[in-house]
């Protein structure tokens, strides 16, 4: 008789274990959201999580490393890439946002135009799974159709979320031509013709830094340096340039050559090609790189004035 009195502490006892067992079990499994409720969330990662961006259409593909808070891209020389454009972009597909779902495991995909040759975006996290999204034909002028291989799932997606996207490098690089703060610079040194001139920085009490030269006038070194300085990439011309391309831009001969010297002892530095004013560019080349960008116009005929003086006056200073 006694016994019978555990046998209801003991039958709660195992009600409850298995409850709990079956909760966490359920707690623990991890899914794809509900395709068929609406709107559709497929994932939701931390654009912090991401650490590698793909973009391709058709053959070209642009790469996107994480690099600390930044990114570079590893398919145009580990140039820097544009963060705010690249964080717009993990704003946009971290955690995309669908329209509708159209079909689940669809049997052909070129119904919707889709196939390997079209804009792909592909976000890669820090264990490396791929989320990807492949661009189709477009639905009307405010829906287009996509296809997530996680989910084999086509959706209806807003038409903006793609067409933000570019091909082109340069709306992926950091449009800063030179990236330095002036506090941070120990010299810049530059050759132009036979003029070989070093500029030093000086400090204000304020903090205001300017740049003097023995060889060149204050107003012209402080114009000189805030070309450096503010100077932004306007046009990508050519990657990896081979000697014929380099010769015809300039670059066998060049109008300029620069050096930045940095705090750390690291350098920058800057190639001036060939000038072409009548569209107001100058093509360069940054860091030792054969990559040629066009940069906005310097009028380095003010040189050639001074440089004429120069050679007439016999004079040490340049300006």
């Amino acid at each position: 008789m006694k016994r019978k009195g555990w046998v209801i502490p003991i039958l709660v006892f195992i009600i409850s274990f298995s409850g709990l067992f079956f909760y966490q079990k359920t707690q623990n499994t991890v899914s794809l959201a509900n395709t068929t409720e609406l709107p559709p969330i497929l994932w939701s990662e931390s654009p912090s999580n991401i650490n590698k961006i793909t973009y391709s259409l058709g053959d070209h593909t642009i790469t996107a490393i994480r690099d600390g808070q930044s990114f570079i891209l590893s398919s145009f020389n580990n140039a820097q890439a544009d963060d705010l454009y690249v964080y717009s972009i993990l704003d946009d597909f971290s955690e995309p946002i669908f329209d509708d779902v159209i079909e689940v495991s669809p049997s052909d995909l070129s119904l919707y135009g889709i196939d390997e040759s079209c804009a792909t975006l592909t976000l890669y996290d820090v264990n490396g799974t791929a989320y990807s999204l492949i661009k189709g034909n477009s639905i009307d002028e405010n829906l287009d159709y996509v296809y997530a291989p996680l989910s084999n799932t086509v959706y209806s997606m807003h038409a903006s979320t793609f067409a933000d996207l570019k091909i082109s490098e340069l709306e992926w690089l950091n449009k800063q031509l030179l990236n330095f703060d002036s506090k941070n610079i120990t010299k810049i040194s530059f050759s132009y013709k036979s003029i070989d001139a070093t500029l030093t920085p000086h400090t204000a009490a304020d903090g205001t830094v300017t740049f003097t030269s023995p060889n060149l006038n204050d107003s012209l070194a402080a114009e000189f340096v805030h070309f450096l300085e503010t100077s932004r990439i306007e046009q990508f011309i050519a990657n990896s340039a081979t000697e014929h391309v380099l010769s015809v831009y300039g670059f066998n001969n060049p109008t300029l050559n620069c050096t930045i010297y940095l705090n750390d002892g690291s350098t920058l530095t800057l190639t001036i090609g060939n000038i072409n004013k009548s569209e107001n560019i100058c093509y360069a080349m940054v860091n030792g790189n054969n990559s040629i960008i066009a940069i906005p116009f310097f009028d380095f005929s003010q040189f050639s004035a001074l440089y004429a003086a120069l050679v007439e006056s016999d004079s040490t200073t340049l300006g």
